[in-house]
């Protein structure tokens, strides 16, 4: 007997601790707000917003006595992540937060009521002093509102090839329309003495026949174009507003290349032992590999970066950003506890805890440039940059950088431009030209201006 009463002294007392511990953990979930977060598809975010929510779970921050835990997870990007962002909106699954998105699809996501408005929230407001950005978010608005917190910014501006500079006599990068007239008469001059070190061509740019890739129109039509234009939007809300002067000053640059320019595909163009080519399109992105190939930013270096081209030395050098930022989430899906979590968050990686570490492990971690106004001046930045000076020179032309087009046919847009206007000129005019032959260029900038308007269904 007393075995067997032991026996169910033990169950119950088992049963008992087994039930105190379902409690327990009942109740510990009940006082804790899970914030899901997305970051980019790339194993660097993932480790750095990973790091910082580590940093924050640990700090304790409650919201009506609840703790506050942040859950980072890396966004899907098949077919794509623009893809994968709207199937979570559609089944419900989407998170409160996430990085990763451009203007033109916040656009959307604005459209469809998935984002929230954060323009009038006074904690956006202490983000955006704190960061010194009024004027780049200013170029973020959608109708007025503000749907995205911008992260990082590449400008796209010209890469020159220093070596050939050197050859052809130029001690500075090109900064006018007439600069660069003068660089190709020089290598129009001297095409014998380059092609014998290895260089055989003016410009590289295989992109200018690939339309499948819309985008690529962002780096070598939109960026030129926002230089010329001086600032005037290819698109605004759903009017075309292209400046057409504008636009066929971006084809006779390409025009008065000719034959120089070059599209046949060449990987890692500017990792080669012998770079063919005088200039290209300046992507930040590859610094890091001409680094890895033992390249020497600068002048007296392998190569260096320079502005987008102006007519008049005193205009700005309006470029293209490729930028992204960091959006909240409007869904049935995501309770009003866990989007006030999110904001915690973003409180306290840029304006609390994290504000003065942030930035400098965004550049070591993705040695992509922080959204910040005062990137030239910031006391925590110089080691870095010093380090970096490709990077330095490319952070001074942040300030003069424009997002893209919020139009929910922004790809149609830019993808039209490219087959109906952009292959047809380079296969028809610049592939059997000469160097500043200023060839007519009309036919083709009607022809993308018509692209785009029918593309777009724009006014």
């Amino acid at each position: 007997m007393r075995g067997k009463t032991t026996k169910k002294m033990a169950a119950g007392i088992l049963s008992a601790a087994m039930m105190a511990t379902m409690l327990t953990g009942t109740a510990f979930a009940d006082d804790v707000i899970t914030v899901n977060f997305w970051t980019a598809p790339e194993q660097y975010n993932l480790e750095l917003w990973t790091s910082y929510a580590e940093k924050f779970n640990a700090s304790d921050v409650e919201l009506d006595g609840k703790k506050v835990e942040i859950n980072v997870q890396m966004m899907p990007a098949q077919p794509s992540s623009e893809a994968g962002i709207q199937n979570a909106i559609a089944t419900g699954t989407v998170p409160a937060i996430s990085e990763n998105i451009n203007r033109s699809f916040a656009n959307i996501l604005a459209e469809s009521q998935s984002v929230w408005d954060i323009s009038g929230e006074d904690w956006f407001a202490d983000i955006v002093a704190e960061r010194k950005i009024e004027d780049t978010v200013a170029a973020w608005a959608i109708d007025g509102s503000q749907y995205v917190l911008p992260l990082y910014v590449n400008p796209i501006t010209l890469c020159y090839n220093s070596h050939a500079l050197k050859t052809l006599g130029f001690d500075s990068v090109p900064q006018t329309t007439e600069d660069l007239k003068a660089l190709l008469d020089a290598y129009a001059e001297h095409q014998e003495e380059l092609n014998e070190e290895g260089i055989s061509h003016f410009m590289y740019r295989a992109e200018l026949l690939n339309s499948a890739n819309y985008w690529e129109r962002w780096f070598d039509i939109e960026a030129p174009y926002n230089a010329f234009a001086k600032g005037t939007p290819l698109v605004d809300g759903n009017t075309l507003t292209a400046d057409r002067d504008a636009l066929q000053k971006v084809f006779e640059l390409y025009g008065n290349m000719g034959s120089s320019l070059l599209t046949g595909t060449i990987d890692g163009v500017w990792q080669q032992e012998t770079v063919p080519v005088v200039m290209g399109c300046g992507l930040p992105w590859e610094i890091s590999a001409n680094d890895a190939a033992g390249k020497v930013y600068g002048l007296d270096g392998d190569y260096v970066f320079g502005p987008t081209l102006v007519e008049n030395a005193e205009d700005v050098h309006y470029n293209y950003a490729d930028s992204k930022g960091l959006v909240l989430y409007k869904n049935d899906a995501i309770s009003d506890e866990e989007h006030q979590g999110a904001i915690e968050f973003l409180k306290f990686v840029f304006t609390g805890e994290g504000k003065d570490t942030f930035d400098i492990d965004w550049l070591n971690d993705t040695a992509m440039l922080p959204v910040r106004g005062d990137l030239e001046t910031n006391e925590s930045l110089t080691a870095y940059f010093d380090e970096h000076p490709a990077l330095k020179d490319v952070g001074s032309f942040v300030a003069d950088a424009l997002p893209g087009m919020a139009h929910e046919k922004g790809a149609d847009i830019m993808t039209a431009l490219g087959e109906e206007a952009v292959i047809p000129f380079v296969n028809e005019v610049a592939a059997s030209g000469g160097i500043n032959e200023n060839p007519d260029v009309s036919k083709y900038v009607d022809a993308a201006m018509e692209a785009m308007k029918n593309a777009g269904g724009l006014e």
